[in-house]
């Protein structure tokens, strides 16, 4: 067929025949080209996917890969050990404590024991010559403590109304009374008795029934144990005595005072052998004076020509008896402590 022939134009509704193919043996079909375009197409249409498809398993492989990251971090942190729970660090801080304790327990009473432990003295043998030196095997000898007195005492003289007798007693205290004493310093009389080979301290109504002075009953009843008898040192180094009572109750112990006064210089010249050189005729009664010392109401002897004695209550149950008015004076702020 003459292909510059001119095609009849179809006209339309018209069935105008079937049109001419290709001879497939005389003429090869025209190749098609392919594009990127075609290639995406093809794609679509083999894997039936879409572009929301596309997107959808993107963001599926993004999530796996954060969960699989996820899963790394908890496995790494599993293998970090647990921080130490309160009740460990609490358990710590008390051991810690107990330690401190004992330590200090050990240093106040453990160390001082060890401290006091004397070790035995080792002499190591000499294989020499014989040493010269002499070994003093002398002891020093314990000074005894001074015996217990209301007021306190810079010296003492213990005398015993069992072993002795009262006039060996007394002229003991006449032995102390001319020796010196120190201005200001006391010296106790202490008188014992035994006690089934004890040594005690006797009361005030034994030692006026061992001197053989008889006193007023409301004094001798209200009077307690404990006294003190000695010596005061005046400026002039002269031993001055005083003697020192408790009584129980106040008023008693004022009005058996009062009713005492008349037989306190045989009183003191018993005990002491102190004189108190009464100016007026014996047969005339003693008379006392009112005065203040120290703040207290005190009673002097007024008739007498050197010597006098004065008493004064250092408080509602101590009596104080001196051989002076600077004597009591001095004495008063010692026994206003008992």
């Amino acid at each position: 067929m003459n292909e510059n022939i001119p095609r009849k134009p179809l006209e339309p509704g018209v069935y105008q025949g079937t049109p001419e193919g290709f001879d497939s043996k005389k003429t090869t079909a025209p190749r098609l080209l392919r594009t990127m375009k075609i290639d995406i197409a093809e794609a679509i249409k083999n894997q039936n996917e879409t572009s929301v498809s596309i997107a959808i398993a993107e963001e599926k492989k993004r999530a796996k890969t954060q969960a699989d990251a996820l899963a790394t971090n908890q496995a790494e942190a599993s293998n970090v050990p647990p921080a130490p729970k309160p009740i460990g660090r609490i358990i710590v801080v008390i051991m810690i404590i107990l330690l401190f304790v004992a330590l200090g327990l050990t240093y106040v009473f453990v160390l001082p024991k060890i401290g006091a432990i004397k070790l035995p003295s080792i002499s190591i043998p000499s294989f020499g010559k014989p040493s010269d030196t002499k070994i003093d095997t002398s002891t020093t000898k314990p000074v005894a403590p001074l015996a217990p007195s209301l007021v306190p005492a810079q010296s003492e003289k213990l005398l015993s109304v069992t072993s002795q007798t009262r006039t060996q007693v007394f002229a003991e205290i006449i032995t102390e009374a001319k020796q010196q004493i120190p201005s200001g310093s006391i010296k106790n009389l202490y008188f014992t008795e035994d006690n089934d080979g004890v040594p005690t301290a006797i009361s005030a109504n034994r030692l006026l029934i061992f001197a053989g002075i008889s006193a007023p009953e409301i004094l001798t009843r209200s009077l307690e144990k404990p006294f003190m008898a000695g010596f005061w040192g005046e400026q002039n180094d002269s031993s001055v005595p005083f003697v020192i009572l408790k009584v129980s109750s106040n008023e008693t112990g004022i009005a058996g005072m009062l009713d005492w006064e008349a037989a306190l210089p045989h009183f003191f010249e018993t005990i002491f052998s102190f004189n108190a050189n009464i100016v007026n005729d014996k047969r005339l009664p003693v008379r006392f004076r009112d005065e203040v010392v120290r703040g207290r109401d005190a009673r002097i002897l007024s008739n007498s020509s050197s010597n006098t004695i004065a008493y004064a209550f250092v408080n509602s149950n101590t009596i104080v008896i001196a051989g002076s008015r600077s004597a009591l004076e001095s004495i008063i702020p010692l026994a206003g402590k008992i």
